[in-house]
Formats: C-alpha cells, structure tokens, sequence
C-alpha cells in the first residue's frame, strides 16, 4: 500500500475530524494528514465539555466545540495551530519514530523539541510544552494525531479553556 500524504485548506473541525475518522476506518495504508481548525476548542472522548471549557462563551463569540474520538484534555485550535494526524496500519505503527518525525520537522525551522513522558513534545531548551498528543485503535489501524502550538493567541486559549487546578 502506498503511503499518503494529505493537507487541506479547510478550517471547519467537523469536517477535518470527519476525514481523519475515514482515513482510520478505511484501514489503507500510512497517511500523514496535515489541517487547521478556526477558533475552536476540541475535547477528549471522555470529557466533560462544561468542565474543560467556557462553552457558551466559545459558542455567543462564533466558536465551534467539538468531540475527538481520542482520549486527553481539551485544546483549543486557531489558525496559529498546526494538527497532525498519522494514520497507520498497526503493524507499522511507532509512536517514538512519528514523534520523532514532527521533532524532525520543526528542527528544520530552528526549534528543538524533545518527546516527554505524558505524551507531549516539549521545547528541549524550557520544557514548555510544544505539542499535545492522542491515540486511537482498532483492529486493523491506528491513530496518532497531536497540536503544534505555532503562534496560537494564548489570551483566546486562556479565555475558552477551564482545566481543574489540578492540571
């Protein structure tokens, strides 16, 4: 099977997660998909939508909340956010070698990141955190797709998203 490799100019996060979905479903071969959502805040499979995030506020201020099919915390994409998305059959599926790949990638922009132990990329120089990431199974495939905090507006980050104290 061929590897594949996809990108889309469109920003709506129904129809980016709808397409990420079908490339899991359809168990073809290695993808690697690259898209954008516009002011949106995105949760985990198993979150509280009302306790991650300031739901109406994102909805009166023209946001979209969405609904991952992964695990991990809410996020929020605006155009300053790069997402990735490998897709993989899982015989060939290696967390550490496409962490290693986006690691690659950015470097070859100057910023060095390093994987740390929840699942993140961080900046190697502070340990801020870089990129978040989540997984998928099925029987056939895998799913890997994580942020890139490129020149997100944090004020907007700040104002959408509630994590507990804890996190």
């Amino acid at each position: 099977m061929p590897n594949r490799y996809l990108e889309t100019p469109n920003t709506d996060p129904t129809l980016n997660l709808a397409i990420e979905e079908a490339l899991l479903l359809e168990a073809g071969g290695p993808a690697l998909f690259l898209w954008q959502n516009a002011h949106t805040v995105v949760i985990g499979r198993g979150q509280n939508a009302w306790k991650e995030c300031r739901a109406e506020l994102l909805e009166k201020e023209g946001g979209t909340l969405v609904r991952r099919s992964t695990g991990g915390g809410a996020v929020y994409h605006d155009l300053g956010n790069l997402n990735f998305s490998f897709v993989m059959p899982r015989p060939l599926y290696d967390v550490s070698r496409q962490l290693r790949v986006i690691s690659g990638a950015v470097a070859a922009f100057g910023v060095r990141t390093t994987a740390s132990g929840r699942n993140d990329i961080v900046f190697s120089d502070t340990g801020a955190k870089f990129s978040g990431n989540a997984f998928r199974h099925t029987q056939a495939m895998s799913l890997h797709h994580g942020t890139l905090l490129v020149d997100v507006d944090m004020a907007l980050m700040g104002r959408y998203l509630q994590p507990s104290r804890q996190k």
